[in-house]
């Protein structure tokens, strides 16, 4: 086991927090690669006064906003929602770090302000605007053991001291999601830092027990809440009688161990499962095969696990299953592995969702408030009635990338994959997806009564405009 993590203290200084300015525009967000956001926030508790074109059901006119002129240009806005506690938080820059900020969906009304927080020393490649690497720190939402937190988390470089050498690390603050109050320090800190000197290719993977940490080689090291990093390299799934290394691009740290694809089969099977607790095969769908027999030329008959993990909401994992004719996409529960819904087909990889170099990312499967419906690509899961529908399976569909669904089962995003894109609305219910007018902009996240926005909305400011449901 590598022992290259340490658990170290954040620089917490000063009080509080800067009031941000109004926004103005004169409306309407563009076609193309703006019709679903792409941006950041507006002012301090302030008053609705961007303009856009958005989808019938929310009041375009009742809500409020941030506007975010510290971020750099081509950043991404880090913001996180909490469905439980039906907030929305997101960072401000100060003279003294980064403050955040959690208010309520509805109303906009700050409910708790942290300490500033200051990251770690950026790379050269970060500190270099034109390179694109990510250069802000982020926000995920870690569903937690018994309580959620906001973990604030940023790449750079620290060390132990001026004798040593810079190593790079992700940092994490984990602050619990329903704090109150002015100056809330962070329930725990930790850095998980590159056992040999540089992350390669470093991935970020939020889930109930923490944040994990991987890279191209194989490291893999767990920030959990109260701030301990633990190497979790050497973690053994075991998969139809054998432990393999866990996979470095699919791996959440669930409620009870580890959970993650097996390190065989990666052209898309393989098997999945948790560190000492369930497997793929003992909780395939229905119709399923839990192991699958092929014959390879020249050495006969041969088995392998089936179903692969490609992409984490939550308490859940969605994986895809291979069949002879139609395959399927399933969520499961991180717990049990429990199948809580199917599709008749699957979706997308997303393995450079979530990867951190670069702050261009493909979109991440997403939950409504209320816990009921997930999205993943161009699927929409209930997870009450245990059906799912694939929206653009068709015949010379577009593609359907899907960021968010409401609690009626509505779900938002865009069709297509070169720009202009189409901005669609789809139903959970019959699975029939709409084009919405060429300027609208969809929600990037639904929140408890209220979509979240991000966009540019017409100038040259990231803004995290927050818009209220239609009763």
């Amino acid at each position: 086991m590598r022992t290259g993590t340490t658990v170290t203290s954040v620089l917490l200084a000063g009080a509080l927090l800067c009031t941000l300015s109004g926004c103005t525009s004169d409306g309407g967000a563009t076609d193309g690669d703006d019709a679903h956001g792409g941006g950041t926030g507006s002012a301090g508790g302030a008053p609705l006064s961007s303009k856009i074109t958005a989808p019938a059901a929310f009041d375009a006119a009742k809500g409020w906003e941030i506007q975010a002129a510290w971020l750099p240009q081509g950043q991404p806005l880090p913001y996180a929602v909490s469905h439980k506690a039906g907030t929305v938080a997101y960072l401000d820059k100060t003279g003294q770090g980064y403050v955040l900020n959690v208010r309520e969906a509805s109303s906009g009304k700050v409910l708790s302000t942290s300490k500033p927080w200051r990251g770690p020393k950026l790379t050269e490649e970060q500190a270099d605007e034109q390179s694109g690497k990510l250069a802000v720190p982020q926000i995920a939402l870690v569903p937690g053991q018994d309580r959620e937190y906001f973990a604030v988390w940023a790449r750079g470089e620290a060390r132990k001291d001026k004798l040593h050498e810079y190593k790079e690390v992700v940092s994490v603050a984990f602050y619990p999601a329903d704090a109150s109050g002015q100056g809330i320090a962070p329930a725990g800190t930790g850095n998980a830092e590159a056992p040999d000197g540089k992350f390669d290719r470093p991935i970020i993977l939020p889930g109930p027990g923490g944040m994990v940490v991987t890279s191209y080689g194989g490291d893999s090291i767990l920030v959990s809440p109260d701030g301990k990093a633990t190497d979790t390299s050497d973690a053994k799934v075991t998969i139809n009688g054998k432990a393999v290394d866990p996979d470095y691009l699919m791996s959440f740290q669930g409620p009870k161990g580890l959970v993650t694809n097996g390190e065989e089969g990666t052209g898309g099977d393989g098997g999945f499962g948790a560190d000492g607790g369930w497997q793929s095969t003992k909780v395939a769908p229905p119709g399923v095969e839990a192991i699958r027999k092929y014959e390879n030329v020249g050495f006969g008959m041969e088995e392998t696990p089936n179903g692969r993990i490609v992409g984490a909401a939550g308490n859940y994992v969605i994986a895809n299953w291979l069949k002879a004719k139609d395959d399927i996409s399933a969520v499961h529960d991180l717990s049990t592995g429990a199948v809580r819904a199917t599709a008749a087909c699957r979706t997308r990889d997303t393995e450079y969702a979530i990867r951190i170099p670069s702050p261009k990312a493909e979109t991440k499967p997403a939950l409504s408030p209320n816990g009921r419906f997930l999205v993943k690509g161009g699927n929409v899961f209930d997870l009450k009635t245990g059906k799912g529908t694939c929206t653009d399976s068709g015949k010379g569909a577009k593609k359907i990338n899907l960021a968010s669904v409401g609690d009626d089962g509505t779900a938002y995003g865009s069709a297509g994959e070169d720009a202009p894109r189409t901005p669609v609305s789809v139903s959970a219910t019959t699975g029939a997806a709409t084009p919405l007018p060429g300027k609208t902009i969809t929600p990037d996240a639904m929140a408890k009564g209220a979509g979240v926005f991000v966009t540019y909305a017409g100038t040259d400011t990231m803004r995290l405009i927050i818009l209220n449901l239609k009763n």
